[in-house]
């Protein structure tokens, strides 16, 4: 059911409005008030939903003209109309009523007929007006709409064919995010704030309108050049608004010469002016010309032609060759496409994938080098080449889709592949948009066995807390990241930390755009795994690729074959020890591993133990029998295990095949049992696999200790601080422990330079490394802060002692002319009991007092 407009009657006499109702109640719902001041509070009660007032002029309390004066005085009721009623139909009273701003005027007494049809025509006169409004102005701004700001400058540019006008744009830089944040009422009065300045530039030379959300337009009359300056003061004044916060305003200007365009157009071409700036710092007004019109000219070109271009196979997929660092072979590609135009001729991509990426065929562009990719694996694969693996691009559009899965398995599965031979690389910058997709399509993703890239790490986006929680495999540093970080001196720069990031994380690294031999060097004595860029090579057609692994194919050929005529030159370090009672056993052994180690043979217990001492960390593998004879059997392997954390001996424990044998060799720490009979292939497989097991235990113990190391001083960092700490034992007790805080290194920084700054740090860790034992521990807590842990400490006094003579050494160190160090510390005695974190709160007290007391001096804690 409709519900029927409200009409106030405001009338002092009873009968009146008794009489007013019967006539309105049958069309309209009626509410009463006896005087204005009643009238007022039904006001507030019910707002603009009140359609019309039916106003007596002579009433207690407040009469009618004061009411009308109250009500036209407030915005939120001035458009309701009001028509008067007064016992006199004199020309001044109806005069007066229309002056203090009433619609209409009725004499008493009342004709219903009469009252009917001017209360329909006003409340329909107002409703029409207020759809026009609507129509015409913005709600919230109260400047021209869209559509009305169009017809007003297609009517002036006719009135006026002689006069020079210009459409300016403007565009507010992360508008939704000043919503998002503070909120949308705040986002509200920033763009009234900007109709305020629209308003006042333009004044009585044009019009102002505004578009969508943050978007507006002004027709303005030509009078002068604009300049950056004109623009900055507009953004200036903007951001002297105080709800505004770091706002940026973009403008684009279309001076009209071709009038016999739309206004749409002209308007379009503003904005298109504005948008060609975005995300360009200091530049804040920029004009449509004939280059911003051949570039959109050229996007039309490409957007008409590019399903043609896929249907006719116009893309092709280019391979860039991605290396191992550690002995210059082939070890993968990147897939790159290009667009070989019948026309314009081969295409970068950089001309048009920003334009897909925007219009949404990148998509298909995707799968299309997704499909060629696998198929040229295939066609390797079958023609007998090493099985490398290819890098493709996933876009942020393909993120999205939530086929992606279904579409990559598909692919493979086509051309017969494991998931493994495709490696997916999203850029870094879209792990920031809408994270929680990307984490889920991302893991979902590695689960089916694809190979995660993490592309272009270090261009500015990503956090490492991002990095954390994203499920990938590699990272690829980006090639201008790369660039500037080779440039620097070997001991700035984070390239160092990155490497040692992604070793903790068990990430692989590959490095982008490496184009000479030093920066090449660089990655490789820092670690990094593969590089790809024009010092190897550019990106090439797949039939230049093939060629590459043809080559690649015979040089593993020669390799194998040299390796097999000379056995054990370069082999020396490979050692298999086979210690077996058996002299047909041990001659099988050796035909199995001779042509790629050397083989030592032992037939008892004594032999066995002579050749672990003689060969020690050479030997690759330890084949050793069960059933020895001479020394108790388990002799020999207690020496291999006793000295594992010194030679790290993978041990394939052999014998009868015999369950409890099996399972006591297994707890005493061996790496696998071999039970007797078994085939040699069976022991080669068991071999390696020990091998691949040790090697992969011994790197990540050097992983771990990277992690625990500080990588500019080479001490302790914060987690290998807590590691040390919690393998203390009572024995070391009592614990001294200094915060020492290196008093002017800011000042350093900020005079000298941070290369300066970090050679001061380096200074310092070689001064307490000299001041103190090997068995004490020693960190960089963080920044200038550096924490000590002395053990066995026998008194405060010695305690404090040591602290002023490390203090009194960096003093002494003679830094530089004009330039004296300094330090301070604080020192607390304690027990493993007391705990680290509490230890050092403690010292923290004491170095506190000792930078009140003074500087460059020592302080012991006292509880």
């Amino acid at each position: 059911m409709i519900s029927q407009k409200k009409i106030l009657v405001v009338e002092d006499n009873e009968i009146n409005r008794a009489m007013l109702s019967e006539i309105l109640s049958s069309e309209y719902q009626v509410l009463e008030a006896e005087n204005g001041a009643v009238a007022l509070d039904v006001l507030k009660e019910y707002g603009e939903g009140i359609s019309l007032i039916l106003l007596d002029i002579i009433m207690p309390v407040m009469d009618g003209y004061t009411f009308l004066a109250h009500v036209k005085a407030d915005q939120a009721y001035s458009s309701i109309p009001v028509i008067v009623t007064t016992q006199s139909d004199g020309e001044s009273d109806e005069v007066a009523a229309l002056s203090h701003g009433a619609a209409d005027f009725v004499a008493k007494p009342y004709r219903p007929q009469i009252i009917l049809h001017r209360v329909a025509s006003i409340i329909n006169l107002r409703e029409t007006a207020a759809v026009i409004n609507m129509i015409q102005y913005d709600r919230l701004t109260g400047l021209y709409s869209k559509e009305f700001f169009y017809q007003r400058v297609k009517e002036i540019l006719l009135q006026h064919p002689d006069r020079k006008y210009d459409i300016l744009c403007s565009d507010i830089e992360n508008f939704k995010l000043i919503n998002d944040i503070f909120g949308i009422p705040a986002g509200d009065r920033l763009l009234c704030g900007v109709a305020d300045m629209y308003t006042r530039l333009v004044g009585d030379k044009g019009i102002c309108g505004r578009f969508n959300a943050d978007q507006f337009a002004c027709l303005l009359e030509h009078t002068a050049e604009y300049t950056d300056d004109m623009f900055i003061e507009l953004g200036m004044e903007i951001n002297s608004l105080s709800h505004a916060k770091n706002i940026v305003m973009k403008w684009g200007i279309y001076s009209i010469h071709d009038r016999g365009i739309s206004v749409e157009q002209m308007c379009d071409r503003a904005l298109l002016a504005a948008n060609s700036i975005k995300g360009q710092y200091g530049k804040y007004c920029a004009a449509y010309d004939d280059q911003l019109r051949s570039r959109l000219l050229r996007e039309q070109a490409i957007t008409d032609g590019m399903e043609a271009a896929l249907a006719e196979g116009q893309f092709e997929v280019y391979l860039q060759p991605k290396y191992r660092i550690k002995d210059d072979r082939l070890a993968g590609a990147e897939a790159l496409v290009r667009w070989n135009h019948p026309e314009w001729g081969m295409q970068s991509p950089a001309y048009f994938i920003p334009l897909f990426e925007k219009n949404g065929f990148i998509t298909k562009l995707d799968q299309y080098v997704w499909d060629r990719a696998c198929a040229v694996l295939r066609e390797w694969e079958d023609k007998g080449y090493p099985p490398l693996s290819v890098s493709v691009n996933v876009s942020r559009a393909d993120i999205y889709n939530a086929d992606i899965a279904d579409i990559l398995l598909n692919t493979i599965r086509r051309h017969r592949l494991p998931p493994s031979r495709l490696h997916l690389e999203i850029t870094e910058s879209a792990y920031t948009e809408n994270p929680a997709q990307i984490i889920h399509t991302i893991g979902r993703l590695r689960e089916l066995g694809f190979v995660i890239e993490m592309d272009d790490f270090g261009s500015g986006y990503s956090s490492l807390n991002m990095l954390n929680k994203m499920s990938i495999d590699i990272l690829k540093l980006d090639m201008k990241f790369i660039q500037s970080e080779t440039a620097k001196p070997v001991n700035q720069g984070i390239l160092r930390f990155i490497m040692g990031l992604a070793r903790w994380m068990n990430l692989g690294v590959v490095a982008e755009g490496v184009e000479t031999r030093e920066q090449l060097e660089r990655l490789r004595e820092i670690g990094c795994d593969y590089v790809q860029g024009y010092y190897f090579a550019r990106p090439m057609p797949c039939g230049e690729f093939e060629a590459l692994l043809r080559k690649e194919r015979t040089t593993v050929d020669e390799e194998e074959a040299q390796a097999k005529e000379r056995p054990w030159v370069e082999q020396w370090a490979r050692v298999i020890l086979v210690a077996d009672e058996d002299a047909e056993y041990r001659s099988q052994v050796k035909k199995t591993f001779e042509n790629n180690y050397q083989v030592v043979e032992a037939a008892d217990g004594e032999a066995a133990l002579a050749c672990i001492a003689s060969y020690e960390n050479k030997i690759a593998v330890a084949i050793l029998s069960m059933t020895l004879d001479g020394p108790d059997n388990f002799s020999v392997l207690e020496v291999l295990l006793r000295e594992k954390s010194v030679w790290n001996i993978p041990v394939i424990a052999t014998g009868p095949g015999d369950m409890q044998l099996e399972e006591r060799v297994l707890d005493a720490g061996v790496d696998d049992f071999a039970g007797k009979p078994h085939t040699q292939k069976s022991l080669w497989n068991r071999a390696l696999r020990a091998m691949g097991i040790t090697a992969s235990r011994e790197r990540e113990r050097t992983l771990q200790n990277e992690a625990y190391r500080d990588f500019l001083t080479g001490l302790l960092n914060r987690r290998g601080l807590e590691a040390s700490v919690e393998a203390l034992h009572k024995e070391d007790c009592p614990l001294a422990v200094y915060l020492f805080d290196l008093d002017n290194l800011k000042y350093i920084n900020d005079s000298f330079g941070h290369g300066e700054g970090d050679r001061m740090l380096m200074k310092f860790s070689e001064i307490i490394r000299s001041h103190t034992r090997g068995t004490d521990i020693l960190s960089r807590f963080g920044g200038d802060e550096f924490i000590v842990v002395m053990k066995q400490m026998r008194s405060e006094e010695m305690a404090l002692k040591k602290g002023e003579e490390i203090c009194r050494a960096v003093r002494e160190s003679g830094w530089r002319e004009g330039l004296v160090p300094a330090c301070s510390a604080g020192i607390v005695i304690g027990n493993e009991e007391d705990g680290l974190n509490e230890m050092v709160k403690r010292a923290d007290e004491a170095l506190y007092n000792a930078k009140t007391a003074n500087k460059g001096g020592c302080c012991l804690w006292k509880g």
